[in-house]
């Protein structure tokens, strides 16, 4: 009797992913198909994905053969993603370099800096809630709460209504599965008339905050609009929670799986720059950005058209043999480390890349000094993980400890 062969589900599938990411499938890629055509039931000329580090980083720089209109997303089968066109990830030069130029008022090295102490503050107070526990949702009690609280304090949202602006963060952006697509858009909306009262809030009392900034700037002598502005505030609540706090919960996870490297970091916190480079490298909390091909051009000897979707796969890019010395194995001393975590270059690198580095940095020293007898609380192949093609993390996570000081 034959043997039975079973066909690998699709590299678009949420449900790929839902057990991390299929490192093997990926290194025999990059071993004889670095730059592979796939199927798509709702692209007619299907996508390519490159899986080596080179091709991902020629991908990502190369404005002239690639863009990310209408937006950079590998929509699962049936998604729309339309919608995410005004996004600014969605927009190409000159009106995404203008944008961004606003947004980054909020992000300079001087501001970044200023909230180290207020992160410090936050983060000890999230595990100060712990105290009388001895065990918790690693995602949803500790790295939850720290990103989303950072970004309502730049953007400027009142303490009074945080945990109503977190639920629709979660509902529009929560990649879980059970959420209608319907449910997904009345939150966006409402998300959007949030946006638009806090706008007119600032309009009559300007404050020291990114969205009051952004009411102030002009483009080309033109104030933005009430969308662009509305498109703004979705963006930086989605984009500033959700890596950051995978960052996080996965790479508890990756270091309680690894407690010779744990403890390397409790006895020696002067690593944990280059441990955040490391953890970043490994997790690869972002999987896949898409560009779109504007002319006929060749990635690895492949000839790629006008139109095509061309993916850039970010966990195989990070543990490209070519690049990284036992690229599987967790090393938080590594030097260089050449990860694309934030992105692989170009005008579309991660903009809150610094603010993510200092949020993982604060956490992370927190999480190695206060916590006694810190383990996992189960089999981490068992907790669920999110329902994503582009987000990798997990739903749950149940940690326990011994004590906290």
């Amino acid at each position: 009797m034959p043997a039975t062969t079973t066909t690998p589900s699709p590299l678009h599938d949420a449900a790929t992913y839902a057990h991390g990411f299929p490192h093997e499938r990926f290194r025999e890629l990059r071993a004889s198909a670095p730059v592979s055509h796939h199927d798509h039931p709702d692209y007619e000329q299907g996508y390519w994905m490159v899986t080596r580090h080179a091709d991902v980083q020629r991908v990502s720089r190369d404005t002239t053969a690639y863009r990310n209109a209408p937006h950079p997303f590998l929509e699962q089968a049936g998604e729309d993603q339309s919608a995410t066109s005004g996004l600014l990830i969605s927009l190409d030069a000159p009106d995404h370099v203008k944008q961004r130029k606003l947004i980054n008022r909020g992000f300079t090295p001087r501001r970044v800096a200023d909230l180290t102490d207020a992160l410090t503050t936050r983060v000890n107070t999230i595990i100060d809630s712990l105290a009388d526990k001895r065990e918790c949702d690693l995602v949803s009690d500790l790295a939850l709460w720290l990103p989303l609280h950072v970004i309502a304090d730049l953007v400027g949202v009142p303490e009074a209504d945080r945990n109503h602006v977190f639920e629709l963060t979660e509902l529009t952006f929560g990649f879980d599965a059970s959420v209608s697509a319907e449910q997904r858009t009345e939150a966006a909306m409402e998300m959007f008339a949030y946006a638009d009262a806090l706008c007119e809030e600032r309009r009559r009392n300007p404050a020291d905050d990114l969205i009051s900034a952004l009411l102030d700037a002009e483009i080309d002598g033109e104030h933005l609009d009430q969308m662009q502005l509305d498109l703004f505030f979705m963006l930086l609540q989605n984009a500033g929670s959700e890596t950051t706090r995978n960052l996080i919960t996965t790479g508890t996870v990756v270091l309680l799986q690894h407690p010779e490297q744990f403890e390397l970091m409790r006895a020696n916190l002067e690593v944990m720059p280059t441990a955040i480079e490391e953890l970043l490298r490994f997790t690869t909390p972002v999987m896949q950005f898409v560009r779109n091909a504007i002319v006929d051009t060749e990635i690895g000897g492949e000839a790629i058209a006008a139109g095509d979707r061309v993916v850039m796969m970010y966990p195989s890019a990070n543990r490209d043999e070519r690049v990284f010395a036992d690229p599987d194995g967790l090393d938080l001393t590594r030097t260089p480390n050449d990860h694309v975590a934030f992105g692989a270059g170009g005008p579309h690198y991660c903009l809150g890349a610094s603010l993510a580095r200092l949020e993982a940095k604060v956490m992370f020293e927190a999480i190695a000094t206060r916590f006694t007898g810190l383990a996992l609380a189960g089999d981490p192949a068992a907790f669920p993980r999110l329902h994503s093609n582009l987000i990798d993390g997990y739903a749950h996570v149940p940690i326990q400890w011994d004590s906290i000081a």
